[in-house]
């Protein structure tokens, strides 16, 4: 029926090994303490450094992988990359991520959606700034603060087909010029 496929022979049978990553050599390269060139497994996920202590494989064409970084000095920064990818996607029905902080960086754009929740931002300070445009649109739009301010440099305009303003001790209006109806 079928003919056994046989692969032809190598250099050598893959071995597993352990390694200290000496320097980078760019991408995902990297030069072993013993001078031998390893390039990053896709299925490893942080990135190595000089330093840390690795386990590879060599395998049958004489390559060499990083698997997994096994040890690395405490402190510093650990970096999450897929070598050879252009976009990494999680999907879990749940994801949580804690930190004592999260600084969230893109260079051309930022997308938090909820399709069918609610998306809740709390947080003792919230501060926002936009160079251009900052645009909101609701169907209904609830805000319950002690104090509002609001100063625009130029034009504030407020329109409705129906526009109340209440106050219940004091209310003031105070300009140049006031025009009503």
């Amino acid at each position: 029926m079928f003919a056994a496929h046989r692969a032809k022979p190598s250099r050598h049978a893959p071995y597993w090994f352990e390694a200290v990553i000496h320097e980078a050599l760019g991408g995902d390269s990297w030069r072993l303490d013993d001078g031998r060139p390893a390039r990053q497994a896709v299925s490893c996920l942080v990135t190595p450094q000089a330093g840390d202590r690795v386990l590879l494989i060599s395998a049958a064409g004489g390559e060499h992988f990083v698997l997994h970084v096994l040890s690395r000095e405490d402190g510093g920064r650990a970096t999450l990359a897929v070598p050879g990818a252009d976009s990494v996607s999680i999907r879990q029905a749940n994801v949580d991520i804690s930190s004592q902080t999260i600084a969230l960086r893109a260079s051309n754009e930022i997308e938090l959606t909820a399709v069918q929740g609610p998306l809740s931002l709390n947080a003792r300070q919230i501060f926002t700034n936009a160079s251009e445009s900052l645009v909101q649109t609701a169907r209904s739009y609830i805000g319950q603060v002690e104090q509002f301010l609001l100063n625009a440099r130029q034009l504030l305009r407020l329109h409705g087909e129906q526009t109340m303003i209440t106050a219940r001790q004091d209310a003031k209006i105070d300009a140049e010029r006031i025009s009503l109806g």
